[in-house]
């Protein structure tokens, strides 16, 4: 059970992966998962130290497996179909050091 109710939905697009050749040898997955979406403008420090503008976060339930190749696709209630790649990922820690949730900056 998530510590925050996981009302909305995103779709985590991630590509096929390729060889060394450049052919593709395994098939794009789509894989649809409960969220809390946060459509807000911040500034974040992305993975690589530097600032950069953010327009959402998502919270994902545990330890989840999100890419920085990944494009996370979100509809709002009005609609409107909002699809970027990851900024910033990383995983929300209880006291135990057991993984709570992923937050990842969009």
């Amino acid at each position: 059970m998530a510590i925050i109710p996981m009302k909305q939905k995103a779709t985590i697009k991630r590509p096929g992966a390729k060889d060394d050749w450049g052919n593709v040898i395994s098939e794009p997955v789509e894989i649809t998962l409960k969220c809390y979406a946060v459509e807000e403008t911040a500034v974040v420090q992305n993975q690589l130290g530097e600032e950069v503008v953010t327009s959402g976060k998502f919270y994902f339930d545990k330890l989840t497996d999100i890419r920085d190749d990944d494009v996370i696709s979100y509809t709002n209630e009005l609609g409107v179909t909002v699809e970027r790649t990851p900024i910033k990922i990383g995983a929300i820690r209880m006291f135990n050091r057991k993984a709570a949730m992923t937050r990842v900056y969009v």
